[in-house]
């Protein structure tokens, strides 16, 4: 009879081939949820610079911005976050006093009244030409428009946000800044 010695693995064993395998995972899973947070964002602005072509075009050919996404062509895009972009008509806000915002607004009294948006409280105070809801348009840190013509967003991974940039809850917002030169993170606006 010959005794053969039983083959396999102790407890110890599996216990550090286990610790070992999870401290893998633990480096590799953050280094993977931060390479797909960039490649969404890298997503996000490549649509919104999308989106703007497709609202100058739509200026170019109607002479005038849109009113919504979807009259621009634009409507059904969503974020990599799964929310709707966000898009504001500033040249077709109303201003106290009766001026027209924006640099695209029509006649003298949009030319006139336009200087009025770099005074916070009365950018506030703006509404939407005809009888929509109340609409407030994007600031920097000091309460000032970050766009004269449109205000194009996403909401960012959290999918919420307010008015001002400063504000944490829009800091990972996604948006287009001085009327287009910058598109990119709030947080770096």
């Amino acid at each position: 009879m010959s005794h053969r010695r039983q083959q396999g693995f102790t407890l110890i064993e599996l216990i550090i081939a286990v610790a070992i395998i999870g401290a893998l995972a633990g480096l590799a899973i953050p280094a993977y949820v931060g390479y797909l947070d960039k490649a969404r964002l890298a997503r996000c602005i490549a649509e919104i610079r999308y989106i703007e072509h497709a609202i100058d075009a739509f200026e170019a050919a109607n002479e005038s911005l849109p009113t919504s996404l979807a009259e621009a062509g634009a409507g059904e895009l969503v974020d990599p976050w799964g929310n709707p972009y966000e898009f504001l008509n500033i040249a077709a806000l109303v201003l106290p006093g009766g001026g027209a915002g924006g640099a695209s607004g029509g006649g003298g009294a949009a030319k006139k009244g336009a200087w009025r948006w770099w005074l916070p409280d009365e950018a506030y105070a703006a509404q939407p030409a005809g009888n929509g809801p109340a609409a407030k348009p994007r600031k920097d840190r000091f309460l000032h428009p970050i766009n004269s013509d449109y205000d194009l967003y996403s909401m960012g991974k959290d999918g919420k946000t307010v008015e001002s940039l400063t504000a944490k809850m829009s800091h990972d917002d996604v948006i287009r800044g001085n009327d287009g030169q910058f598109v990119g993170l709030a947080a770096e606006f």
